[in-house]
């Protein structure tokens, strides 16, 4: 039977203050360049196919809809943006975040060794670690200009705060994105935009309509 999985914000990188339209352009095979960090196409589809898996198990526990390949694609690719961006501008200001703080929990660890395996299983963790990577680097820069310790309760508030100083560094380092992504121009931060995020969220396309090869599909009930 499948278990409810819990949902937490997915990849808020996806919803960050990104302008992603550069003045450089990516090399062939590379999905995404910011400053001398690259992903490739390669990286990228391993990443989709881990999200698309992830993604389509949550959506479907809860009932929500499926979303498709290229959304998911999308989300990953703003991933990469926001997480490079806080690297670099936490490496900038001396801000370090223990990597204990971005450590997947047992229990959702537990949850992903049943929806993967081998490889499979270690791209899902690290799509989900460079999640919560992010996420704690954009709080310890928000909290360094606010002059306020992170704590549960203004979590929220810092991580919006270290959010809009990413996009200023990312605005600096003029990150490349492949145009097939179609991420040009400037997305506006939305913290409801959650693992089961409906297809309007994520894209416009209504994910049930796309051809079969193109949607996301999950682990299957046993039931």
């Amino acid at each position: 039977m499948l278990r409810r999985l819990p949902l937490r914000p997915l990849l808020a990188a996806a919803a960050a203050s990104l302008v992603l339209a550069g003045c450089g352009t990516v090399q062939p095979g590379d999905a995404v360049v910011v400053g001398d960090s690259r992903l490739s196409m390669t990286e990228l589809d391993e990443l989709a196919d881990a999200g698309c898996t992830f993604l389509a198990t949550s959506a479907t526990a809860q009932g929500s809809p499926v979303p498709g390949q290229g959304a998911v694609r999308q989300v990953i690719v703003s991933q990469e943006l926001q997480l490079e961006g806080a690297v670099a501008l936490a490496a900038k200001e001396g801000i370090e975040v223990p990597e204990a703080q971005w450590e997947l929990p047992l229990a959702q660890q537990e949850q992903l060794k049943e929806m993967f395996d081998g490889d499979e299983l270690e791209t899902a963790k690290e799509l989900l670690e460079r999640d919560y990577q992010s996420l704690a680097l954009r709080a310890a820069i928000g909290g360094r200009q606010a002059g306020e310790p992170v704590t549960p309760e203004n979590t929220e508030q810092l991580t919006q705060l270290g959010s809009a100083a990413v996009a200023e560094e990312l605005n600096r380092l003029d990150p490349s994105v492949d145009p097939r992504f179609g991420l040009d121009g400037t997305g506006q931060p939305d913290p409801s935009l959650s693992l089961s995020a409906s297809s309007e969220q994520l894209a416009e396309v209504d994910p049930s309509t796309l051809p079969s090869n193109q949607q996301c599909h999950g682990v299957e009930s046993s039931e």
